[in-house]
């Protein structure tokens, strides 16, 4: 009998001291927060082979308001402004040859599938942007 007490005595002891082994201190969490990770969302790059052409602000090349580009807003005498096909919202900004514009202006129905970059009142600038390039669409 002595023996059957020394044996529940130690089971005793033992199950204590696993019990203290395993709560850790009061202020520590038993199972500490899984770390929640943000992912930073990039959005995607978006390309698009084109053709690129310029315009005046002149009645004779735009409608009847030369000045007044699609989104309501005052283009004439701007130099970051290009006429973009409906596929883009208006405001969307793009990157022409390393320089940034922002979609202000409709295309023409018979060209909507070019961008036509605003040259105000510089008669050679339609000539010299005329040609296939790569648009680069930034979405921020």
């Amino acid at each position: 009998m002595r023996g059957d007490i020394r044996r529940v005595l130690g089971m005793a002891t033992g199950c204590l001291l696993a019990a203290l082994a395993h709560s850790g201190s009061p202020t520590q969490r038993a199972h500490p927060d899984p770390v929640v990770h943000q992912e930073i969302v990039q959005k995607p790059d978006v390309y698009i082979e084109t053709y690129v052409t310029g315009y005046n602000t002149v009645a004779t090349q735009t409608d009847g308001t030369p000045c007044i580009g699609a989104a309501g807003t005052y283009i004439c005498g701007r130099n970051d402004v290009v006429a973009c096909p409906p596929l883009l919202k208006l405001g969307t900004e793009v990157e022409i040859g390393g320089k940034r514009y922002v979609c202000e202006d409709r295309t023409s129905r018979k060209y909507r599938g070019r961008f036509d970059i605003n040259c105000d009142q510089d008669k050679s600038c339609p000539f010299k942007v005329a040609s296939w390039t790569t648009v680069k669409v930034l979405f921020e």
